[in-house]
């Protein structure tokens, strides 16, 4: 299943490598790493992966907490982890000031790896009664706009 997510996920991946002071990521799933873009060899990586593993592991065992965010600061370097779902995201950053911005940039990149991942472990059917059920795109109307659309996007102010 690696193989086929890694490529995929790669060049999102690298550009929130690219964002503040990001030294390296670790992504993965369950405690399988996809892709290894810490300064590392592989067997460090896997040893962050499991230590960020057992931390949750030992955080739940009373069964009254879910942790899903760890921050730890060493001399030099700030490792977040971040789970969501069967995900996990670890990066490696040097300014304790960005570690909002890396949060939320690393739950959005989350969002979208778990979806990933939902529809390569359960694929829809693709056999003839799935193509019935699908409808084709109706011919556009006079004004260039499908016919269910009633116009341009219209945009909805934060504010009201």
């Amino acid at each position: 299943m690696a193989a086929s997510i890694t490529p995929s996920l790669r060049s999102a991946l690298e550009r929130l490598k690219h964002a503040g002071s990001v030294n390296g990521l670790l992504l993965c799933w369950r405690r399988q790493i996809l892709i290894n873009l810490l300064p590392f060899e592989e067997f460090r990586a896997e040893r962050i992966l499991q230590a960020a593993h057992d931390a949750r592991a030992h955080f739940a065992s009373g069964g009254d907490r879910d942790v899903t965010t760890f921050w730890f600061g060493y001399e030099g370097v700030f490792v977040l982890a971040l789970f969501q779902g069967e995900c996990l995201l670890i990066t490696l950053h040097t300014h304790a000031s960005e570690v909002d911005f890396l949060r939320r940039a690393g739950l959005t990149f989350l969002d979208d790896t778990q979806l990933l991942v939902q529809t390569l472990l359960q694929p829809s059917p693709d056999d003839d009664a799935s193509r019935e059920e699908t409808q084709p795109l109706a011919e556009p109307g006079v004004d260039g706009m499908p016919p269910q659309a009633s116009g341009p996007t219209k945009v909805i102010p934060r504010k009201a």
